[in-house]
């Protein structure tokens, strides 16, 4: 579905603006990552949604370059501190940022031209922003031996450890220096305890960027005049009912695993249970949102369901999963019998 056209000359001053800003706002997150790389697929997604996949592959092509040439500076200048192999891996793993932000502004800008619902436009920005990590690190961990996560985590301690040791020439006060110290030993000692929990908190971020980015994106289309799919209504989002079986078989392996004393079993269910968890729980809040619609104000709401999240999440959460089979709110199904696709209805 293409997005009306302005005059050939407005066309062309709004993709040179577009590309622009795709190009600058890479380069500036390559040196300040937090927040701006959060939001740098914003400008790409609304190039690919108004101006096509041609210009926008392009520019994000460039915009990969140009931050490949920048961090090669960047990690020239650590050579005297971490060994050439380290850094090699390290440049590795920092560039799959960039071009996992381009591919999620692709995605979303590109699924929205074609016009492909919310629903389903999140779960392909989700999946753009967990596959080229992914692939990555098992490709570098197959072919080399090497595991990217533990050099980046090596790589950042040892690059605090030689700044705090000139920082020590300097005479600073002992408390700082202590504090500096104590930090480094509790990251180290921290990072083999989350370590196997970092798939599934890995996709819940990239479930919450995917979200941010399609809201940004679609305020910047609809202030240019565009309207692309959204979700919804709050109080009639409702999940796909096979993704509540994820769910449960990660609070089954949990409790399974806590039972035999298995702790492979226990990773794994926490791991699904983390990457459902924020999802359902979403739902569970939508189906209080309904149920209180016409009893309390939307400041109510908000004050309820935002005390329900953090006293009690996980009946936040249940309620979502059992919310996917017994359809508290009587959602009507679609025409045909099947229940309402993503964005289209009663389901995200």
């Amino acid at each position: 579905m293409d997005p009306e056209r302005p005059s050939e000359q407005g066309r062309a001053a709004d993709g040179v603006v577009l590309a622009v800003l795709t190009v600058l706002m890479a380069l500036l997150g390559a040196l300040f990552p937090l927040p701006v790389w959060l939001v740098a697929p914003v400008p790409v997604a609304v190039l690919a949604y108004r101006h096509g996949y041609g210009l926008s592959v392009a520019t994000a092509a460039l915009a990969v370059l140009l931050v490949g040439w920048v961090e090669q500076q960047v990690f020239a200048g650590l050579a005297h501190v971490l060994p050439a192999a380290q850094l090699r891996y390290s440049l590795l793993g920092v560039m799959v940022a960039p071009v996992t932000l381009g591919l999620i502004g692709l995605v979303i800008g590109g699924a929205w031209r074609e016009g492909i619902s919310a629903g389903r436009t999140l779960w392909m920005a989700v999946l753009a922003a967990v596959l080229p990590g992914a692939a990555t690190w098992l490709w570098v961990h197959l072919v080399h031996g090497v595991d990217l996560v533990a050099v980046f985590i090596d790589n950042s301690l040892l690059l605090a450890r030689t700044l705090m040791e000139q920082a020590a020439q300097s005479a600073p006060a002992a408390e700082a220096l202590a504090d500096w110290r104590l930090m480094i030993e509790s990251a180290e000692r921290s990072f083999p305890l989350v370590r196997p929990f970092l798939p599934g908190t890995l996709v819940a971020a990239a479930s919450c960027v995917a979200a941010v980015d399609m809201a940004l994106t679609r305020a910047f289309l609809v202030r240019l005049g565009d309207d692309p799919p959204w979700f919804p209504p709050f109080a009639r989002w409702r999940f796909p009912w096979p993704l509540a079986l994820g769910f449960v078989a990660g609070q089954g392996l949990l409790l399974a695993g806590s039972a035999m004393g298995h702790a492979g079993l226990i990773i794994a269910g926490e791991n699904m249970r983390v990457m459902f968890h924020l999802l359902f729980a979403a739902q569970g809040l939508a189906v209080g949102w309904y149920l209180l619609e016409r009893r309390l104000p939307a400041v109510g709401r908000v004050l309820v369901l935002g005390l329900v999240f953090i006293v009690a999440p996980a009946v936040a959460a249940w309620t979502g999963v059992l919310d996917t089979w017994f359809n508290f709110r009587r959602l009507p199904p679609q025409p045909d019998g099947s229940r309402p696709e993503a964005g289209t209805g009663g389901e995200t």
